[in-house]
């Protein structure tokens, strides 16, 4: 699983498959408990190890410990960041992002000095239609209160039961109520359109591949045909990935039927080769001129995709090196809300490449600023004199915004205090040259706006696609 967060995007990846069912030591371990005597020797040990820490060891030791550090253990050799075991809210949580929705209030939120606020409210959710606006802070969830609390504890708390109630404290200017919802299904659109402004391309982005993600592109794709799309740009940049059949399904639309779209190879077999065809695509095709966005953040089904339409539809590719995941995972089911993610194959391109920890190169190369991919700042104030790696960021922040002329260093040198002190007179901030919690949230509000104005990978895309 990639878990790099940036400014731009939280990541992401996953790909999932069969299900299996098991219970106790025991039971993890009989399906494998085949006539190898190496093997048999190898589990007996465990099972001999659990038993004397049971039985012997000098306190009472949960079982479900000792068996989730055994399995974290065993992983832990593999040295394969995508095999995990996931147990609780993080099963729950992986679980959710497959099927593409989740059970809540209908809220997206961000941090807010003390407290979570609320930045959206879903179409049709619960707190839509209890009135919860944009700016709403939540002070409390179910009278636990969130201040200074991280964002996963409030969406935690606010998730639960289909049809259970929550409580949220809420504070709306200068008056603080009480607002009981009844948490309901939340689907999570995965796929958003529009045409881009005065030309005849239709753009589409895709933020994750989940279960209805391939319905959803097709769905987008006939509406922009409508609309009068004659080209299109799909937009995977920062999409962590997903699906592997939803990544087929998607990449069959673009291609003629029989052209390679993927190889998946297991453990001691030839590559089993998948196809575009009517029955992945249901018929439908796209015809008209396609250009794909890619990033460093665009991995697992992300790069699937990208790499079928380039290789096997001479789609160009616009952006940056893509991340390079080229591992596939299934999905066991230990039952208890606990699972176990394996990586059980390598998947390759069209052309028989493995891009894994090596990404697809675009055809053009085009990307946001350095300042795009810097991490959130921390709450830590800064002096001249400081030396760490966020100075650095700073920094970077400060260049690319136009303020230091200087390479960034992760020393607080004098041409930092100047760039800082010119960024603070043209806030109107008090110059003092120093880093405290107002210029870093101006600092960070600076670098959404400016990345805002501008995209160069979409708009060299939309200049080709213009030409076509």
């Amino acid at each position: 699983m990639k878990n790099k967060r940036t400014i731009l995007t939280i990541l992401l990846s996953f790909l999932a498959g069969g299900v299996l069912t098991f219970g106790g030591l025991f039971l993890y371990l009989r399906p494998f408990m085949v006539q190898n005597h190496d093997d048999r020797q190898n589990l007996a040990k465990i099972a001999t190890v659990y038993r004397q820490i049971d039985h012997n060891y000098y306190r009472k030791v949960s079982g479900d410990k000792l068996t989730t550090g055994a399995i974290n253990g065993m992983l832990g050799t593999l040295g394969d960041p995508f095999s995990d075991y996931l147990s609780g809210s993080d099963a729950t949580s992986l679980n959710n992002t497959i099927a593409g929705s989740f059970s809540g209030v209908g809220i997206q939120v961000a941090k807010h000095g003390e407290y979570i606020q609320i930045m959206s409210t879903i179409k049709g959710t619960p707190a839509q239609k209890a009135g919860l606006k944009a700016g709403d802070k939540i002070a409390a969830v179910n009278h636990k209160s969130l201040k200074n609390k991280p964002i996963s504890d409030a969406v935690d708390q606010m998730r639960g039961k289909n049809g259970t109630e929550v409580s949220l404290t809420i504070v709306r200017g200068n008056n603080t109520f009480e607002q009981k919802l009844k948490r309901a299904k939340i689907p999570v659109t995965t796929v958003n359109s529009k045409m881009i402004k005065d030309t005849k391309v239709g753009y589409i982005s895709i933020s994750t591949v989940s279960q209805n993600t391939a319905a959803e592109l097709k769905d987008s794709l006939k509406e922009l045909q409508k609309d009068g799309a004659k080209s299109l740009v799909i937009d995977v940049r920062n999409n962590p990935g997903g699906l592997m059949d939803q990544a087929l399904k998607m990449s069959s639309m673009f291609l003629k039927n029989g052209k390679t779209i993927m190889q998946v190879q297991s453990r001691g077999s030839d590559p089993e080769v998948f196809k575009a065809s009517e029955k992945l695509d249901g018929g439908y095709k796209v015809k008209i001129p396609t250009a794909v966005l890619i990033n460093g953040e665009s991995a697992s089904a992300a790069e699937i995709f990208a790499a079928a339409l380039h290789q096997s539809a001479d789609i160009p590719l616009v952006g940056s090196q893509s991340y390079g995941k080229g591992t596939v995972q299934n999905m066991a089911d230990y039952g208890s809300g606990s699972e176990l993610k394996l990586t059980i194959a390598r998947w390759l391109t069209p052309d028989g490449s493995w891009i894994n920890k090596k990404g697809i190169t675009p055809t053009y190369k085009a990307d946001y600023p350095k300042m795009a991919y810097l991490p959130p700042f921390s709450e830590h104030e800064y002096k001249k004199g400081a030396i760490n790696n966020e100075i650095k960021n700073y920094g970077v922040a400060l260049h690319d915004l136009g303020y230091l002329d200087a390479q960034p260093t992760s020393e607080y040198n004098d041409k930092l205090v100047k760039a800082v002190s010119n960024f603070q007179k043209q806030n109107s901030l008090s110059q003092t040259g120093n880093i405290d919690h107002k210029t870093t949230a101006k600092i960070e509000a600076s670098v959404i706006k400016e990345l805002a104005k501008k995209d160069p990978a979409l708009n060299k895309a939309t200049k080709i696609m213009e030409e076509k």
